[in-house]
């Protein structure tokens, strides 16, 4: 009798033992997904920031063979906004690969390729900017479960936050934003709604025209 009296004290305190292993794994792994869900945001604010900053237009077109073509072009799209533009912030990851630090780049959202069954942001890259600036390159996953993305736009001339903002548009023809602000809308573990919000300053606004290099400005 008191040999299975201990036997089942010490099943009883393995249980809870268990238990407590179990609960403690648990919080363990939820808060490494809250961390990694808050710094993966973090990261593509701050990316996307960097690479906005150095977005670009430039005039340097060949009127009659025109292989390249740069934009900046912010508007609603099926899946919420959209951003293309061009700049100066592509990474040589090749020494002698045949690149610059010009790219061509666009933020939207989309099915999760591995997960379907929600939204990611994505960014695409083209790595040499080419006559379709909005197509091509490589589409890669940002951030995870962001349901919206949101842009706008600070036009200083008008001295007003902009929704749109299209270079090839008569209104911002051959000018880009001074500031940019991007809005992220995301949910917690517990479906509460959460945005995150951060600007970026546009250092490159005026469309770029270097005389003497045997290009001219193109006039539609």
């Amino acid at each position: 009798m008191e040999a299975l009296i201990a036997l089942a004290i010490m099943a009883m305190i393995g249980l809870l033992s268990f238990g407590t292993f179990t609960h403690a794994i648990a919080a363990r792994e939820k808060a490494e997904k809250i961390t990694s869900h808050y710094h993966q945001i973090r990261q593509a604010l701050q990316r996307m920031s960097r690479e906005i900053s150095m977005a670009y237009i430039s005039e340097h077109r060949n009127c009659d063979d025109p292989t390249t073509k740069t934009i900046f072009k912010g508007e609603s799209a099926s899946n919420g906004m959209r951003l293309d533009f061009t700049s100066f912030s592509h990474v040589k990851t090749q020494s002698d690969a045949n690149e610059s630090d010009q790219n061509e780049i666009s933020y939207f959202i989309d099915k999760d390729p591995v997960n379907t069954s929600s939204k990611a942001l994505i960014r695409r890259e083209a790595n040499r900017i080419d006559d379709e600036p909005e197509e091509g390159g490589v589409e890669d996953v940002l951030a995870e479960n962001i349901d919206e993305i949101e842009f706008e736009f600070y036009d200083p001339k008008e001295d007003r936050w902009e929704k749109d903002w299209d270079t090839e548009s008569r209104d911002y023809k051959s000018r880009l934003p001074l500031f940019v602000s991007i809005k992220l809308s995301t949910k917690d573990l517990h479906d509460k709604e959460e945005i995150f919000v951060t600007k970026t300053r546009i250092m490159l606004r005026e469309s770029l025209l270097i005389p003497g290099t045997g290009f001219s400005k193109c006039i539609d």
